[in-house]
């Protein structure tokens, strides 16, 4: 309470102070300026004038009124520039501690920069705030879900809105061949108002006029991307108004985007062509018309800027009802609307796995921030027995506790923002690295650090201060002053010690990760080496691309049709499969269906897929139940299902000659044997139905017969030679599926070693403190006959009691952790004995390593020479 007045009488003194300076200030300055108006001066000039002469009574009043603030400005500024002083000194101390604390928040920094260009950083358009999503809702027994529009939908929307300025629609076109180009390109086809209503520049020519989105009149003309433009015409700065092939068919390159562009998809998209042009570029497809026309045909996205003053509730309202109406005049289930941002996550299709991947690298990144504080705490610890005699010597001459470990913090701040702009320099370049390289990615969101980014960093770093710095400051400051002056070693004793504490901190999260990445790394191992219940290894995929203004829906039936027919009298090439998707080639059809004995509300989506007889022969799936197909099931809808599908819908009894209702009542003749070729994490259930060669399939052969990929080019070759063949192994689907878990993998394994190595670098730091501390006492030990191996347990007791429970604690946390990651283990158990055992080997290991040095100092401790230590 004493000290609490003392302040305050302190305080309204300088305040009074400031006060009655401020009013002689401004006495003498009135004065001063008569003096220069008698001398003729105008007002003006002389209030210049006495300004100059005395100063600016303003400012005065400033410097008045910051009594209290500039002395701990002045000390704030002082402790920064004395910790400077102090690291300069330490250099070798410095560079463990900034190498240690950058790793961990460059991790964090560069993951962060990730998320929030997916999370928060919306389209690169003008004014994005005002540019929401629009997504269709719809409801089903598993659940609801979104999706897209019809473009006839689109055009209803945006005649009859009044909450939007405009609404755009757009469908990806998914690959296109450029003329004189090796890889197809990517884009979208887009309504023609898209860069209008975005406000997108262009960096050469113009966006879409109004006219190129009739569709009685669809214009071939295009507009390509900034990259696109440099990569496949080498910047050509004549290229608007040329003509190009795209798909064999000449387009008119029109413009071309700003360089800040790259598409509203995910994907880095290389082109865009007006929504009526897909009728040029498909002109024998019947499905282009029901897609440019009819009123059913799903699905395209839209999205729309708000118009001025109207909220997203208020807009979403006017397009349910805009949406119901459009349902019932076309007698179509209306469903509700959804508006969302335009950020990547901010779409409620995202997965959900997305998420969650996203949540659990965010853990492992903590994880390893936390463990480089323990580390970077026990180091500080070891600094602040170093300073022991300066603390207690600034104690004595009356400094406050809370001033010294102000300071302490203060040193540990600039330490931390030190390692955050390190960290900032790793965020600009690791996450492009990693997706370009590691994922082989292209994305169209820019990933670098932002005012958001650089925010998260300094909070960053002014947690990870408290993190290190708090424990050790107040440790070192409640040392014994009287002993500490008197040349007695060390802190001060307490029952837990502070630096146990945090070395089995730091041997626990590691032993976190390192159980994750090992349990992610036998995940991926499991699942090459688990059957997938069909033939991988020796199956090829034959890809056909036609040339698309030749094949309409009828022709492409002839064609594949012949091929089947022509591939039959081959015995040599049997068996051989037509599909129209490949296994595990993450492409998935679902459609409705539902029992004769249910309703229509009761219909679910099932997958269903297109397939040959071939199919179940060439992938070795037998038929367990009933029979293949035949060339007469084509006509009447006869289906095949899973083992899953008939356990499901009939449990114990055999459901060949069961009827289902999929668009039309279909008859099942047959029970295929479960299969992983939808996905390695499960079987659902599925059925298949006889392809019907509307539509380009892949065909699936034996790679192991010698010829067979020529002989069965030379047969696509007999049918048109304009077809153009790709052949890839299966294998190569199978790798791509566990592309994602074995990055994962890849990464959790390299947080693990570092943190084995930083838990490693802070076992070496104790053991060795140990050793310094505690020399006198070896040294008097050895003097009365202490044993070497006596010594090393002395030396090693303690802290190696810490390691053996950070241990324990780090497996029984790893297996809480590892159900957060059972969708990507494939069945490998949490608490698998062979990635545990090898994880407590390892650390076994590091820690014998670590100790090496310190435990061998240890026993060659001179005994007189230890007791005459300082």
């Amino acid at each position: 309470m004493l000290r609490l007045l003392n302040r305050l009488v302190y305080w309204l003194r300088h305040r009074r102070l400031g006060a009655d300076l401020t009013e002689e200030l401004e006495f003498h300055r009135n004065m001063k300026q008569r003096e220069f108006e008698d001398a003729g001066l105008s007002a003006v000039e002389a209030s210049k004038a006495s300004r100059r002469a005395l100063g600016n009574v303003m400012l005065a009043r400033e410097d008045a009124r910051a009594v209290w603030i500039w002395p701990w400005l002045e000390s704030f500024w002082q402790d920064l520039t004395y910790g400077a002083r102090n690291f300069r000194r330490q250099p070798g101390f410095t560079a463990v501690a900034l190498l240690v604390l950058s790793s961990a928040i460059g991790l964090n920094t560069s993951l962060f920069t990730v998320f929030n260009a997916i999370a928060f950083r919306p389209w690169p358009v003008k004014d994005p705030s005002g540019v929401v999503n629009v997504h269709s809702v719809w409801h089903a027994p598993q659940g609801a879900g979104t999706g897209g529009f019809s473009l006839a939908e689109y055009r209803y929307l945006a005649e009859n809105t009044r909450s939007f300025v405009g609404l755009i629609a757009m469908r990806e076109i998914g690959g296109i061949k450029v003329e004189n180009g090796e890889k197809p390109a990517t884009g979208d086809y887009v309504s023609n108002n898209y860069f209008r209503l975005l406000g997108v520049e262009m960096e050469r020519g113009r966006g879409f006029l109004p006219e190129e989105g009739r569709l009685d009149t669809p214009q071939p003309v295009a507009v390509f991307s900034y990259r696109a433009w440099r990569n496949r015409f080498g910047g050509d700065p004549a290229i608007v108004g040329k003509q190009i092939r795209l798909d064999g068919i000449l387009f008119t390159i029109v413009g071309i985007a700003s360089r800040d562009f790259s598409g509203t998809s995910a994907n880095r998209n290389d082109v865009w062509i007006p929504m009526p042009a897909r009728a040029l570029v498909r002109p024998n497809d019947p499905d282009v018309t029901k897609f440019l026309r009819s009123a059913d045909y799903c699905c395209s996205s839209i999205a729309g800027r708000l118009a001025p003053g109207i909220a997203r509730d208020q807009a979403r309202s006017e397009l349910e009802v805009l949406h119901k109406q459009f349902g019932s005049q076309y007698k179509l289930d209306s469903s509700g609307i959804l508006l969302s941002g335009t950020a990547l996550l901010a779409d409620p299709g995202t997965k959900p796995g997305v998420v969650a991947s996203i949540a659990l690298m965010f853990l492992a990144v903590t994880l390893v921030l936390l463990l480089a504080c323990a580390n970077v705490g026990n180091l500080l610890l070891a600094r602040a027995a170093a300073r022991r005699r300066e603390i207690a010597i600034r104690l004595a001459i009356g400094a406050g506790r809370r001033r010294l470990v102000r300071q302490l913090l203060t040193e540990g701040l600039l330490l931390a923002c030190a390692a955050g702009a390190i960290g900032i320099l790793v965020a600009y370049n690791l996450p492009s690295y990693i997706l370009n390289s590691a994922l082989h990615a292209d994305v169209s969101f820019r990933l670098q650090p932002d005012a958001t980014v650089f925010l998260y960093t300094f909070v960053l770093a002014v947690l990870a201060c408290i993190a290190f710095g708090l424990a050790p400051a107040l440790h070192g400051t409640r040392g014994n002053i009287t002993g500490t002056l008197k040349d007695q070693a060390g802190l001060p004793a307490v029952k837990l010690s502070l630096r146990s504490l945090l070395l089995c901190v730091q041997v626990t999260v590691s032993v976190i990760l390192l159980v994750s990445g090992g349990l992610l790394v036998r995940g991926v191992q499991r699942a090459r080496q688990q059957d997938p219940r069909f033939s991988v290894s020796d199956i090829a995929v034959m890809s056909f691309e036609l040339p698309a203004d030749a094949y309409s829906a009828a022709r492409l039936e002839i064609l594949f049709s012949g091929l089947v027919r022509d591939l039959e009298s081959v015995p040599e090439l049997q068996p051989c499969g037509l599909t129209a998707l490949a296994p595990l080639s993450r492409g998935r059809d679902f459609t409705s269906f539902r029992l004769p004995t249910e309703n229509e509300n009761q219909e679910r989506l099932i997958l269903h897929l297109g397939v040959s007889a071939g199919y179940f022969d060439v992938l070795r799936i037998p038929i367990v139940v009933g029979r293949n197909f035949k060339p007469a099931d084509r006509a009447s809808g006869s289906i095949i299902i899973n083992q899953t599908m008939a356990k499901r819908y009939w449990p114990g009894e055999n459901p060949v000659g069961k009827k289902v209702i999929s668009r039309t009542t279909r008859e099942i003749v047959g029970v295929a044997r479960d299969a992983y070729t939808w996905g390695l994490d499960q079987v659902e259930p599925a059925f298949y139905e006889p392809f019907a060669g509307s539509s380009s399939p892949m065909l699936l052969f034996s790679k192991s017969r010698v010829g067979s990929t020529q002989a069965m080019a030379a047969i696509a070759g007999h049918l048109d030679p304009r077809i153009r063949l790709q052949v890839m192994p299966l294998s190569d689907n199978l790798e791509r599926w566990l592309a994602p878990a074995r990055v994962m993998a890849t990464l959790a394994g390299v947080l693990g070693a570092l943190a084995l190595t930083l838990a490693s670098v802070g076992m070496f730091g104790v053991f060795s403190y140990v050793v310094q501390q505690r020399i006198p006492e070896i040294g008097i030990r050895m003097a009365l006959g202490a044993q070497p191996k006596q010594v090393i347990r002395l030396v090693l007791g303690k802290s190696s009691r810490a390691v053996l429970a950070g241990l324990a604690i780090g497996l029984v946390c790893s297996m809480a952790a590892s159900r957060l990651m059972e969708r990507d283990l494939y069945g490998i158990s949490p608490f698998d004995p062979t990635v545990c055992g090898s994880v407590a080997l390892v650390l076994a290991l590091a820690a014998t390593a670590a100790s090496y040095i310190p435990a061998r100092r240890a026993t060659r401790v001179d005994p007189t020479s230890a007791l005459r230590h300082d």
